[in-house]
């Protein structure tokens, strides 16, 4: 028995070794089939450009002012609170005369004096007694007095504020019985008057970019969803000491928006002319490291990708702007895009535009 079970195993080593050398085992195993990878291809958009100025400041009214007192002195009353819609002439707080006063009796005692020793001098200088230089050193003074007259009856009408003109109070800066000097903001006040504005300031490379006309968005919080337009209107001659930066005035074109003084605004002024750049969707983009980057377009027959070097001008908005490796591509590829290397198969599937239609 034993040598039987020896002869069939012989048998089927045999078998199987012969099955084996008629075997090819230096044939490469069978081609796969390269599956070609769907994607979906846009425009490139040329045009001229140039790179965004972007800051941020807070809207304002175009007619804002601070409102003060001339003179220094003691308030005897504020008339109106912060938000308080008032009419032009309207009294918004008031000194207490005693000082203002005082000044005005000061400067009419003064004068008086000085009328009297000009008609002493004229008297004098009529008897042969008096030179003449000392009769005009008398009118000289009595000039003088006068001036001081009017200045301290100025500065009294003046102890007292009263609006400029229909609006509202924005900001109270003061309470009753607080010394203030002269000149110091009691009031914030915005006209009535329409229209917006927001001042940014600037860098020294991007002010010198800009004219006045140039387009700009305005983003706010308040309104997320709905961007504002406007135009620059005013450039600083000058940098500010302060914040070395160059103030830019945009004015907003006419809104239908709730707006208020104070609110944050994110500004995107967009310089006119500037040089001719190609425009590729952000979703084009496969790889991208500070001003380079990569993106796909395709080959002749529109079935194989070709991966392109690019340089970045700058991004706005959902674009990308290229400054240089698109020259003579008309398309690039959008979705698939992280699939793709240098090459490979395509299969160009239709927009959704095109497919409902």
């Amino acid at each position: 028995m034993t040598s039987s079970l020896t002869a069939r195993a012989l048998a089927i080593a045999l078998s199987c070794a012969a099955i084996t050398a008629c075997r090819d085992v230096s044939a490469p195993p069978p081609a796969v089939a390269e599956e070609a990878q769907p994607v979906r291809v846009a425009p490139v958009r040329r045009g001229a450009a140039a790179a965004p100025v972007r800051a941020t400041g807070s809207l304002a009214g175009k007619e804002e002012a601070r409102l003060a007192f001339k003179i220094p002195g003691f308030v005897e009353r504020m008339h109106v609170d912060a938000g308080a819609s008032v009419a032009r002439g309207q009294l918004l707080a008031t000194l207490k005369p005693d000082e203002a006063s005082s000044r005005v009796t000061q400067a009419r005692m003064a004068h008086e004096k000085a009328q009297r020793d000009l008609a002493r001098a004229e008297q004098l200088h009529r008897e042969g007694v008096a030179a003449l230089s000392l009769v005009q050193d008398a009118r000289s003074q009595e000039e003088a007095a006068r001036a001081g007259l009017r200045m301290a009856s100025f500065d009294a009408q003046h102890a007292e504020i009263r609006a400029p003109a229909d609006g509202v109070v924005l900001a109270r800066f003061a309470e009753e019985s607080e010394m203030v000097a002269a000149g110091a903001p009691m009031f914030a006040f915005k006209s009535a008057a329409p229209g917006w504005i927001v001042r940014v300031g600037v860098a020294d490379r991007d002010v010198v970019r800009l004219r006045l006309g140039d387009a700009a968005k305005i983003e706010t919080n308040a309104h997320p969803a709905q961007p504002l337009a406007g135009r620059v209107t005013q450039i600083a001659a000058a940098a500010s000491p302060a914040t070395g930066t160059f103030d830019i005035e945009v004015a907003l074109d006419p809104s239908e928006l709730l707006l208020l003084s104070g609110i944050a605004a994110r500004v995107e002024i967009v310089p006119s002319g500037g040089e001719s750049l190609s425009f590729v969707p952000l979703t084009a983009l496969a790889a991208g490291d500070g001003d380079t980057g990569t993106v796909f377009a395709l080959d002749s027959e529109r079935t194989r990708a070709r991966r392109l070097d690019v340089r970045f001008a700058f991004l706005s908005g959902d674009e990308a702007a290229l400054s240089a490796g698109v020259e003579g591509v008309s398309e690039v590829v959008t979705d698939g895009v992280t699939w793709l290397r240098d090459g490979s198969l395509v299969r160009v599937m239709a927009s959704d535009v095109a497919a409902a239609q």
